[in-house]
């Protein structure tokens, strides 16, 4: 697997970063925890320990070329049981292949109630899918007035 340089994988995770919080330090802890647990996944950390109660969670990792163990909070702005379906898309959007559709279920919860209930594509399925493929609402056009699309994301390399 080819993994793509940390600046464009900062550019291709940030609409989704900042879906979840507006926070920059937050943002900031969401993509080290983030980049931590793909690292755990791809076997170049390795998971030593949760630790604390929700709230004041620390997550500690180690380097296993190097050995060295790093503790990271973990983000309050991410809703524990959506972790796996973030880290997913992390995941989907980190490394450097085509890129594949956001799960539906996770787009739901990030753009259904303030995008998808009014767009006027609601149920096309291939208008829809460009949506998934983008991570963002991409063909929002309201049936509401006044009603916006979010900014667009990075075009994906």
């Amino acid at each position: 697997m080819v993994y793509l340089a940390t600046q464009q994988v900062v550019q291709r995770v940030r609409p989704l970063l900042e879906q979840l919080t507006t926070r920059t330090i937050e943002k900031a802890r969401l993509l080290q925890y983030l980049s931590a647990m793909a690292g755990v996944r791809w076997e170049v950390f390795a998971l030593v320990a949760r630790e604390g109660e929700p709230g004041a969670e620390t997550v500690r990792v180690r380097d296993r070329a190097s050995g060295t163990e790093v503790t990271l909070a973990y983000p309050q702005c991410l809703p524990r049981e959506w972790e796996p379906l973030v880290l997913a898309e992390y995941l989907r959007l980190a490394v450097d292949k085509p890129l594949t559709r956001m799960d539906t279920t996770l787009f739901a919860y990030l753009f259904a109630g303030d995008y998808c209930a009014g767009c006027r594509w609601q149920g096309e399925r291939q208008v829809c899918h460009e949506c998934h493929f983008a991570g963002n609402p991409i063909n929002f056009e309201s049936r509401r007035p006044g009603a916006t699309a979010p900014a667009p994301a990075s075009p994906a390399t």
